[in-house]
């Protein structure tokens, strides 16, 4: 997309052919998973296959949010209690310490109103992603198809994209990294969301500037290990951030590789999510992690997601996530929180 074009805040740009390529890249991410070695005889996900850990969660919004980004679940000051998936994002479950670049899913609950995804319209969830990097793999979804048949196609193959797509390589060779804890890492939306009118990104901070180090001999799930210890004894928590677009060329809505200049911008603390103590490295909140299905457009219009990778979630996101729970037997709902959800 010429950077010359002119473009105005808070708009989105599409081009043509993007539901014939969404599809596309829906059909050969199902081929993908279905070529994958299952040795737990479960389906997992096509990218963000480990479930590190999931966790209960309580976000609390801000009685004092500026009056411009007081939309959505930021329009009152209320609390939502919040189902946290930590994962890491190859496509296949590996050791934690392998450099990777991780993920955190959040899935509020108790949202009213009516939801953008048809199939979950009138469900009371509201998801929102985040990744360890402030940008996304690509810049588009045709750069993230050509990048994952690459990879997906042999060892030259993949060498060759990496060799002949020198930005996405340096920005995957930056983005992936080892960590000791992932409850002391910041996480960011990587791509942009409606917020009322206004274009904004997510960012999760935690609260805690301790940075622990990775065990001399770490295990497999090291970092479930982490996560489960700090939560047995203390509450973790982190600072939802949002910063407004106020360059359309210096944040761009379209580019996902571009990260947009806090400097410009800075991000403003809206609400605090907060992780009680609690046991986490247990069977049933493993299958958890598991079942659920977190996707950007379970959510309010106030939070609609923006962009290109964006719209190609909306196909993508629905048709990898009917695919593995159908052939997992598992059923396809999103979850309520009972009067015994905080009982951890």
């Amino acid at each position: 997309m010429p950077g010359s074009e002119k473009r105005e805040l808070y708009q989105e740009y599409p081009q043509p052919g993007e539901d014939e390529l969404a599809r596309k890249l829906a059909e050969y991410l199902k081929w993908v998973i279905v070529n994958k070695e299952f040795l737990s005889g479960t389906t997992t996900r096509d990218v963000h296959s480990k479930t590190v850990a999931t966790v209960k969660a309580e976000l609390v919004v801000d009685a004092d949010v500026p009056a411009e980004l007081r939309h959505g679940i930021f329009r009152e000051s209320r609390r939502y209690p919040v189902w946290v998936r930590f994962s890491n994002s190859f496509q296949t479950p590996r050791p934690d310490v392998k450099p990777d670049i991780r993920g955190m899913a959040l899935k509020l609950m108790d949202v009213p109103g009516e939801k953008l995804l048809e199939p979950q319209q009138h469900a009371t969830t509201q998801d929102f992603l985040f990744l360890s990097t402030d940008v996304f793999l690509t810049r588009n979804t045709q750069e993230f198809y050509d990048f994952i048949v690459a990879v997906n196609s042999g060892l030259w193959s993949g060498l060759w994209y990496g060799l002949t797509h020198p930005r996405i390589s340096l920005n995957l060779l930056k983005s992936q990294k080892r960590y000791a804890n992932l409850l002391e890492v910041q996480f960011f939306s990587a791509t942009p969301y409606r917020l009322g009118e206004l274009a904004v990104k997510h960012s999760l901070k935690p609260r805690s500037g301790r940075q622990s180090q990775i065990p001399s001999n770490p295990g497999s799930n090291y970092l479930r290990d982490a996560i489960d210890e700090q939560l047995s004894r203390e509450e973790v928590y982190f600072d939802f951030l949002v910063q407004v677009q106020k360059d359309p060329h210096r944040q761009p809505i379209e580019d996902a590789l571009v990260p947009w200049s806090q400097e410009l911008s800075p991000f403003e603390k809206v609400a605090t999510l907060r992780l009680p103590q609690q046991k986490v490295d247990i069977p049933e909140r493993n299958q958890t992690g598991e079942n659920l299905s977190m996707d950007p457009w379970h959510s309010l219009p106030e939070h609609r997601p923006l962009g290109d990778v964006n719209r190609a979630r909306k196909t993508v996101y629905v048709e990898i996530s009917k695919f593995r729970h159908e052939r997992n037997l598992a059923p396809l709902e999103e979850p309520v929180a009972g009067p015994d959800f905080f009982d951890v």
